[in-house]
């Protein structure tokens, strides 16, 4: 997959055709992943290259339509490597700035047919884009017809009569609900992260962790205990995890601890992807250290199970 972090582009494609979307598409949900299905098909019919042009940060984040800068559903990193699971030719992963927000529609478009030629540009609904949200789907057909690409509107996707959405998503990860929220992506939710040095506390009670770092602007479940799969060097490993700020040692710094089942190995410094299956608990006090160590027995007794289904 070709990775474009600006435009115009410096180095001209070649005049192959594409297929194009446009979005923030940060989660890469069901309704995203119905949109990135049809490009690709529509991209094989015509021997097309598929792209995707998408932003960092998102519009509503520089706009102040949202409070925070630290609820993305995926990371750049983590958005790039589902796009490339998914199979997409390019991305142009765009810088978004209050001077990019004020670029008319019919000039971003005219940029986006000189760079990469499309045939045609697959969007839902509700998209619009460009100074002053001008460029709604109308506005962009009419473009279109003298432009050579055809607009191609995929409609949204219902999970219990309500609209599959990042802010959905983003609702039920706050509330720890992890369960819901693999039925909403398609997908368990994920973190990927470097594994770092602690404070070694957990070899000394029976169940080593490793401590993953977090990128600021992640949104992480709800504090508390969670049955997981750890992927470490392309290997699989059924584990338990907690977010939280470890009360029973009165800290205060939340952190992702992710104790591996009957795992040995030294794997500082090497990169962790978690997938969250199921939340077993909410993060709690201890009266002391034999309290934790019978819960944290029972928790990676009940995660072993969950994993095992």
């Amino acid at each position: 997959m070709q990775i474009i972090r600006n435009l115009p582009l410096q180095h001209p494609l070649d005049n192959r055709a594409t297929i194009l979307t446009i979005g923030s598409y940060d989660g890469i949900h069901r309704g995203h992943k119905r949109i990135i299905s049809e490009l690709k098909m529509t991209a094989e019919k015509h021997n097309a290259r598929t792209v995707m042009v998408t932003f960092f940060p998102r519009p509503k984040v520089v706009l102040g339509k949202t409070e925070s800068e630290h609820d993305y559903l995926t990371t750049v990193p983590e958005k790039l490597w589902l796009l490339e699971k998914l199979g997409l030719d390019i991305v142009a992963l765009l810088p978004f700035t209050r001077a990019f927000a004020r670029t008319p529609a019919e000039e971003f478009i005219r940029q986006l047919v000189h760079d990469f030629h499309p045939l045609a540009l697959w969007v839902g609904p509700d998209f619009k884009l460009g100074k002053g949200r001008a460029g709604d789907i109308p506005s962009l057909r009419e473009m279109g017809q003298e432009l050579g690409y055809t607009v191609n509107v995929v409609d949204v996707q219902i999970a219990d009569n309500q609209v599959i959405s990042s802010t959905r998503i983003r609702a039920a990860i706050a509330e720890g609900n992890v369960r819901e929220v693999t039925r909403l992506l398609g997908a368990y939710p994920f973190l990927q992260g470097t594994v770092l040095h602690g404070a070694k506390r957990g070899r000394t009670i029976g169940f080593p962790t490793a401590n993953i770092a977090v990128p600021p602007e992640k949104l992480l479940p709800a504090n508390g205990v969670y049955a997981v799969w750890a992927h470490v060097d392309g290997v699989m490993h059924p584990a338990v995890a907690n977010i939280g700020v470890r009360p029973t040692f009165n800290e205060s710094e939340r952190a992702v601890e992710v104790h591996i089942f009957d795992f040995a190995a030294n794997i500082y410094g090497k990169q962790m992807h978690v997938e969250w299956v199921e939340r077993l608990r909410a993060e709690q006090k201890f009266d002391g250290v034999d309290a934790l160590m019978a819960q944290i027995s029972r928790d990676v007794t009940r995660a072993k199970t969950i994993l095992a289904t």
